[in-house]
Formats: structure tokens, sequence, C-alpha cells
């Protein structure tokens, strides 16, 4: 485990949504000591039942598409319920990559996917 904080689900630009990998972005409560930016599995617990979702969890400045304030967002493994609003705990398994900015949507895409799948190797997911 690298690090965990307590946060809140929020709206994003849906970018993610767009490239067919919908995240939830998360707003950190209070002082938080991060870790590097860059692209982690991860796990996230919703604090309202306890569930324990497995995760793809990008931290930083997001360079392909650099609008906007550096984010803390969450591909959620298998997952496609609503929630935002929802208190959670996030907790950063083990760092993947650090950020790069991709050619083409499609170059992200890739790689992407394969975030996903050593995610779920590292996760057992």
């Amino acid at each position: 485990m690298i690090c965990t904080f307590y946060g809140s689900v929020v709206g994003g630009k849906r970018f993610g949504h767009t490239l067919g990998f919908p995240t939830a972005n998360v707003a950190p409560e209070g002082e938080v000591a991060l870790p590097q930016n860059g692209v982690y599995a991860a796990e996230m617990t919703l604090l309202s039942t306890g569930e324990k979702l497995h995760c793809v969890l990008n931290q930083g400045k997001h360079p392909t598409f650099p609008e906007g304030a550096p984010t803390i967002e969450a591909f959620i493994l298998d997952f496609s319920r609503d929630i935002y609003g929802q208190q959670v705990q996030v907790t950063y398994v083990e760092f993947l990559r650090p950020e790069k900015k991709f050619p083409s949507v499609d170059e992200i895409r890739a790689q992407i996917a394969r975030d996903v799948e050593r995610a779920r190797q590292i996760l057992g997911a």
C-alpha cells in the first residue's frame, strides 16, 4: 500500500467516458500527502456500504487533455453504477506508470486497456 485518503466522488469533464473508460473523480478531504503523479492499481471503498472496488487510478494533470486543474480519477473495474456524492476511501496499491502525453486517442485507449489488464493481475480482479 502506497497511500490512503478519504474523499467524495465529484463530477468531472467526462473525458474518460468519451474514451470508453468512465471515471469517478475523487476530491480528497483535508490535507493529504499524495504520491507522485501517475497511474496506479488502486482500491476504492464505498463508505456507505463497505463495498471494495478495484480500479485503475490516474492522479495528475492528464497531459493528453491538459485543460483544467490536476485530478484524481478512477476507472472502476466491472462497475457501472452512479456514485456521485458518495464518500469513499481510496488506497493506492501499486504504481503502474508515469503520466504521458499520447499522440492520439487510439493510443491512449490502448494504453488504458493495458493498464486495466495489469491492475487486474495485481489486484486479483
